[in-house]
């Protein structure tokens, strides 16, 4: 099964896209537990690279760098160090991207202060195993920028998932899954059906990867998972997104949806919206990706199943959407009579009902 090396040429814009979304959650997650007074926050690439493509373009740990820069002054001030663990398997690659970062760090000098780097030139199952320990004692982010499926492994999701702290986002290759399933060395990599994940047209196939991960997580796990697809000349490819708590789930959605707000799941019209809004005049009306989020969210709160705020937010982020997508159609229930709360404002966010504990209750008028 040939791996081909993304750095052989510079990163085209399926792989900014993916860099895009790593930097942007970094950046949203590294003060939140730099905030909430930890002592200790890890930031893990099992899968490293030089540091730059070709053409200078910065791949993660150049990002990741940049980052924590931009961060620095509430971290000394909250003290706290950055354990940055960077691993690299290739040989030239690691020894490339040594001197990119300690380059990078030279001329800012003021990450010393903070930053601790670790490299590794290890295979990523003993890599893993390396620093498996700091994920599980620290509040950590996991970078598994594969290329392939090959590490795509239940054992790493199961122990990723022990972690109540941890982060993670996996980059696969799932053309990998055309080209390569029926390939003994690719059906050994695998923990999944394969057929079960071709059931489905293809341009889903993260969602049924990510159907197949929650199917054999622990019946009692809270780890909850994301799909973000991206298309390129060569395929479909994408991230799958995880983690245990709502407040890194709720920035996840927030990056993806102003990354893709047709969708919040691909850099592509995956659910065909835009066909949507181009039908003849005798057809019948096809609901949008958010269409869809707002109708079956008015049956549930008209149904009496989610009665307030904290239950929206809830209901919200497990179907993949941001509070703005509901607090949208809440307010245009009250409009249409069919709900009545206090105040002008549903108080439909993260921070309302869940970080400030602010409950707004919802009648349902007859």
């Amino acid at each position: 099964m040939g791996i081909k090396d993304l750095h052989e040429k510079p990163f085209d814009q399926g792989t900014i896209t993916k860099l895009e979304i790593f930097e942007d959650y970094t950046q949203a997650w590294l003060p939140t537990f730099v905030m909430s007074g930890f002592g200790t926050v890890c930031i893990i690439g099992f899968f490293a690279g030089k540091g730059y493509d070709k053409n200078g373009i910065e791949g993660s740990p150049i990002r990741i760098l940049k980052k924590i820069l931009d961060h620095a002054e509430i971290i000394l001030q909250k003290r706290t160090k950055i354990y940055l663990k960077l691993n690299e398997y290739k040989k030239p690659k690691f020894i490339e991207l040594q001197n990119a970062c300690n380059c990078f760090i030279k001329e800012k000098p003021i990450l010393k202060s903070f930053v601790e780097i670790e490299y590794s030139n290890l295979e990523f199952e003993k890599a893993f195993e390396k620093y498996y320990s700091d994920i599980i004692k620290h509040p950590s982010r996991v970078f598994l920028d594969q290329n392939g499926v090959k590490f795509l492994k239940l054992d790493t999701i199961n122990k990723l998932e022990k972690s109540k702290r941890t982060d993670f986002l996996f980059f696969v290759s799932t053309s990998y899954f055309k080209r390569f399933d029926e390939t003994p060395e690719f059906k050994q990599s695998i923990d999944f059906d394969i057929e079960d994940l071709k059931k489905n047209p293809y341009q889903f196939i993260h969602r049924n990867l990510i159907g197949a991960i929650k199917n054999k997580l622990p019946s009692n796990s809270n780890l909850q998972l994301y799909p973000f697809s991206i298309k390129k000349r060569s395929g479909i490819y994408g991230l799958v997104f995880g983690a245990s708590h709502q407040l890194a789930v709720n920035k996840f959605l927030e990056i993806v949806w102003k990354k893709s707000g047709l969708n919040g799941e691909a850099n592509f019209d995956i659910e065909d919206d835009l066909s949507k809004a181009q039908l003849g005049i005798f057809d019948q009306p096809k609901l949008t990706k958010i269409q869809s989020f707002q109708r079956d969210l008015r049956d549930n709160i008209l149904s009496k199943k989610i009665t307030d705020n904290k239950s929206v937010i809830d209901y919200t982020l497990s179907k993949g959407h941001i509070g703005s997508h509901a607090r949208e159609e809440i307010i245009r229930m009250k409009k249409e009579n069919l709900i009545d709360y206090e105040g002008n404002n549903p108080l439909i966010s993260y921070d309302s009902a869940i970080k400030n504990q602010k409950l707004v209750i919802f009648s349902v008028k007859k």
